[in-house]
């Protein structure tokens, strides 16, 4: 900080704190300050009013913008909270703000989880950034954003994800295959062609299979089919999702088997398809896995619960709400929203003071998504 600005900081805090008679004028000052980014100013002034104030709403709203713009996660969630309670009804702008904050964090564990909620949530005033994610230095956070964006469903998605095909990290090129199939988007099988795609990573050549089998590309379909009768239980349990997609019911039975291999990977692909597939009929096996001993796979249940939409997940989605591991919490608290839960935002405000910074960001995302105005 400067002099200047610490001194006329000094001189708003003596005067705060002293016999200055309208805090009103001290908030508008502090929320000047943020506005010109003169965050060492504004953190004097705010912690003032707050002494001085410690429940005046507008004193624990200036204290988010300030935490979130200094990404203090922690602290902008905690004053939300305050901030909601006092209120008596959640800021749907000012948790807008607090996630911005988690989406810029330096925990790129903190980030995916934003970018997975705001996509699993499609929660629209988050999307540009959501959309800025492709350009991450991160392959894991570019991961992110691949699976999410689509989940929008907006017409310019295909041709925003398509250069993640070229993406230089293959689970990036996996993930963009997979979002094209889900997107079943025509367009892609010519670009592809365009491209001449060629890889020399087998589980990405695997996803442009099943991608153009889904599409519809001729004779592909047999060639997924044939994986059924082959040597590796993932791949079997995948081509199997894939064939249900194109409407062969019949092949369900071998989808749900994954979830009773031994491998945690078959496991986890069985529970992610069966929620892509919305197999209801399967619900009971799913919710079964949610003390599996694989952290992938229950993050995988709790996600294909979600994506049934079945409320009588919902028991199950709870139990993983206390798991152990973040990531798992995370997506228990995304599939209760997704199975709108009508005590939504009690869970998810109890969970904004998780010992997650993931946990967190995404209680922040599925408050948001409970409003009725957002996405």
């Amino acid at each position: 900080m400067n002099t200047l600005a610490r001194a006329a900081a000094i001189a708003v805090l003596v005067w705060v704190a002293g016999c200055g008679p309208d805090v009103a004028a001290g908030r508008r000052t502090a929320s000047r300050l943020l506005d010109e980014c003169k965050y060492d100013s504004a953190r004097v002034l705010v912690k003032a009013l707050a002494r001085r104030c410690p429940n005046d709403t507008g004193v624990l709203r200036l204290q988010v913008q300030l935490y979130s713009a200094e990404r203090r996660l922690r602290g902008a969630t905690d004053a939300l909270r305050r901030y909601d309670s006092l209120l008596g009804t959640h800021d749907s702008a000012l948790a807008v703000t607090v996630l911005m904050s988690a989406l810029k964090d330096e925990d790129e564990q903190v980030v995916v989880c934003a970018i997975g909620a705001c996509g699993e949530l499609a929660l629209a005033p988050l999307f540009t950034s959501v959309r800025s994610a492709l350009d991450d230095r991160s392959p894991y956070i570019r991961c992110a954003a691949v699976y999410a964006l689509p989940r929008y469903n907006r017409d310019s998605t295909a041709s925003e994800l398509a250069p993640m095909m070229l993406d230089d990290h293959p689970a990036v090129r996996a993930e963009m295959l997979k979002s094209a199939a889900r997107l079943r988007d025509k367009s892609m099988l010519q670009l592809t062609r365009a491209m001449g795609y060629l890889e020399t990573n087998d589980y990405v050549i695997w996803n442009y299979i099943v991608m153009c089998a889904v599409l519809g590309e001729s004779g592909m379909a047999d060639r997924v089919r044939r994986e059924l009768n082959g040597e590796h239980d993932l791949l079997r349990t995948e081509a199997a999702a894939a064939l249900v997609s194109l409407g062969e019911k019949q092949k369900l039975p071998t989808v749900a088997a994954g979830l009773r291999s031994s491998d945690e990977s078959v496991r986890e692909a069985a529970a992610n398809a069966l929620g892509d597939l919305h197999a209801t009929e399967y619900l009971d096996s799913l919710a079964n896995c949610a003390r599996d001993s694989d952290v992938g796979v229950r993050e995988a249940v709790a996600y294909g619960l979600g994506e049934m939409g079945d409320a009588r997940g919902a028991g199950a989605a709870r139990t993983l709400l206390t798991d152990h591991k973040e990531t798992v919490r995370a997506r228990a608290l995304i599939a209760l929203g997704r199975l709108r839960q009508p005590d939504i935002d009690k869970i998810a405000t109890a969970a904004l003071a998780d010992s997650s910074l993931a946990v967190r960001a995404t209680a922040v995302a599925v408050l948001l998504a409970s409003r009725p105005q957002f996405p």
